[in-house]
């Protein structure tokens, strides 16, 4: 009994052939047959208890049946694994397997777990003063390197090319330029001009050209360049009304003729008795002294002709030389071969300047300088009167290209007293090539070639309007259109009901209009809105297209093809008759075309007035003007 217990007891404590000692580190670890296996050693135990003979425990080392019994379920199964092997990071797995009745170990080499450093080991790391600058290091330069990409990310973005927004417009572009005559308006008192700044304001009317303000004598000339007429008021009244023009987000431009002064003006009255700096301050020559029977006979020096007619020369007794005036006897020519001349009326448009006035429209600018060694004139080919102006080629007195040096001069004053705002403009036409001329030194603000215009009658036709409207802004790209000549003003040369449809068919043209107070206030809604929608970036910025519709209808368009802006369609009705005309055929044009303003005189065959027309049927009257908005079309 005892040997059988005995041997019970020793297979169980002692290890099979090839089982590790007890006394080997071990870890236990559970398989998913742990249950089987669990209940075959279970039944190998109750066959061996079976012939066994358990007398209770021996001097107190035996083990008690239950707990032996409980460990081997909990032990039977146990999976155990070896301690890692150092060289090939390996661990041991022990199984116990049960195949027929017989207990098998199974031993498995299985790849260690990594595990990570412990807290200590770390720690002596962390103190470690390599690691520690290697720390610092990488940390210095992880921000420098994020320094650094910031800062080619922001080079990246400033010095990569932009698109250049638009060049913002002056007050003069985005405005019409109304010309008023204080003569015209309240019985010649300046102060009165208030009222009409303000009507002007309401027709959105922000450029106001003054004539006639400068102290003169009618058909005479300037008497007194730096005053103003005395029956307008005195320079106190023209400074309050230039405020209040500011208040209203207004300019005011002044209109001088710098050509010629009166005779009564005390430079000529200074030049004729010789005095210095004022000799030369006019065009001075002796005569021609020639022999007619004995008897000795005094010419001009040349042969210049006056714009008027007649000889340019005229003699003065007192001073006992010819002076030039290449318009009145009474209107001597200033000499602006001398540069104190030039000086001296920069110093003019330098006084207005400081009272407020923010630009100047000059008169007769192409009469400025003439050739100093007095060359005939060659004979035209017009068979003229000799006497008659247009009998002369006149290279030697107009338009030479020494008159671009004094312009250049002048602008500058302007544009350093206003910043570079203030407007420098010619009033007389000007042809493209002496503009060419005259560019190559300054740079002339709204240049205008308006004689087509400023000429016309009411048999203006579609193609001579195309025509010279393309041609001129093929020349500048922002011109002046004058409606109204010095001779006489559109409303005199045409019925008021077509001098209101060339007024509107004028104010969305790339340029600015040049008016008169009566062609703002004659259709005045009308005008309101187009004036208003002179401001748009469409007009502002946009691109024209020009065209003839049915032989007889001037039309074009502004598109700008940014932001959603929408395309404005002016059409000006030459003919005698009313039309239907199809404009689909017109780029960018949309199917439909809605009606923004009108001429007076513009009517539909119907009773009540459609403000939606269809591109392909759009009705237009005799000499009227109709002013369309659509939603551009990309152009395919």
């Amino acid at each position: 009994m005892k040997s059988g217990r005995d041997s019970g007891l020793n297979d169980a404590a002692e290890p099979a052939e090839g089982m590790l000692s007890p006394l080997s580190p071990i870890v236990a670890t559970f398989k998913s047959e742990r249950e089987d296996l669990a209940q075959q050693l279970h039944q190998q135990e109750e066959q061996e208890q079976s012939n066994t003979v358990i007398m209770g425990k021996q001097n107190g080392e035996d083990l008690d049946q239950d707990a032996q019994e409980r460990m081997l379920k909990e032990d039977s199964t146990a999976k155990i694994a070896i301690e890692k092997d150092e060289k090939d990071e390996k661990t041991t797995e022990v199984k116990f397997i049960s195949e027929n009745g017989d207990a098998k170990i199974d031993i498995e080499m299985v790849k260690a777990v990594l595990s990570g450093m412990g807290k200590e080991e770390l720690m002596k790391f962390a103190n470690d003063p390599f690691w520690v600058r290697l720390r610092w290091a990488l940390f210095i330069f992880f921000w420098l390197l994020w320094l650094a990409m910031l800062a080619g990310a922001i080079a990246i973005i400033v010095m990569a090319p932009k698109c250049s927004a638009p060049e913002p417009k002056k007050i003069w572009e985005e405005s019409a330029i109304v010309e008023l005559d204080a003569a015209d308006v309240f019985n010649d008192d300046l102060t009165a001009l208030d009222l009409t700044l303000k009507d002007l304001k309401d027709q959105n009317i922000r450029a106001i050209s003054l004539s006639s303000v400068v102290n003169e004598r009618i058909n005479e000339g300037i008497i007194d360049f730096k005053a103003i007429k005395p029956k307008l008021g005195n320079i106190s009244d023209l400074e309050n009304l230039i405020k209040i023009a500011k208040e209203k987000d207004q300019q005011i431009f002044l209109e001088l003729d710098p050509n010629h002064s009166s005779m009564e003006h005390p430079w000529f009255k200074r030049s004729v008795e010789r005095q210095d700096p004022f000799t030369s301050y006019y065009v001075w020559a002796d005569g021609i002294i020639s022999s007619d029977g004995g008897r000795e006979r005094r010419s001009p020096p040349n042969n210049w002709l006056s714009v008027y007619g007649g000889s340019a020369w005229e003699w003065n007794e007192q001073r006992g030389q010819y002076y030039l005036h290449q318009f009145n006897k009474s209107q001597p020519d200033l000499n602006y071969n001398n540069p104190a001349v030039v000086t001296e009326f920069g110093d003019i448009l330098t006084h207005w300047l400081k009272l407020g006035i923010s630009g100047f429209r000059l008169a007769n600018t192409q009469y400025l300088t003439e050739d100093p060694k007095l060359h005939d004139e060659s004979r035209s080919i017009l068979p003229v009167d000799p006497n008659n102006y247009q009998s002369l080629v006149h290279v030697h007195t107009r338009d030479r290209s020494e008159n671009a040096a004094v312009l250049s001069k002048w602008q500058e004053i302007v544009r350093n007293e206003t910043a570079g705002k203030g407007l420098f403009a010619l009033q007389d036409d000007i042809g493209a090539d002496i503009l060419q001329v005259y560019n190559e030194k300054t740079t002339i603000d709204l240049p205008q070639s308006s004689h087509f215009l400023t000429t016309a009658n009411v048999n203006l036709n579609a193609t001579d309007l195309r025509k010279s409207i393309s041609q001129w802004l093929s020349v500048t790209p922002w011109p002046a259109w004058n409606i109204n000549g010095k001779q006489l003003s559109l409303r005199r040369r045409m019925p008021k009901e077509v001098a209101d449809s060339i007024v509107l068919m004028t104010m969305l043209l790339p340029g600015t209009p040049i008016l008169q107070l009566e062609d703002v206030m004659s259709a005045k809604d009308a005008f309101a809105t187009l004036s208003c929608a002179r401001n748009t970036l469409t007009f502002l910025h946009g691109n024209t297209t020009l065209r003839v519709v049915n032989g007889t209808v001037f039309v074009y368009t502004r598109s700008w093809l940014k932001s959603g802006n929408p395309g404005y369609l002016v059409a000006y009705q030459t003919g005698e008759e009313s039309a239907t005309i199809n404009l689909s055929t017109i780029p960018r044009i949309s199917e439909e075309l809605n009606i923004v303003a009108h001429s007076p005189n513009y009517a539909q065959n119907m009773e009540v007035m459609k403000t939606k027309l269809p591109a392909n049927a759009v009705p237009i009257s005799s000499k009227s003007t109709l002013v369309l908005t659509f939603v551009p079309k990309e152009e395919s």
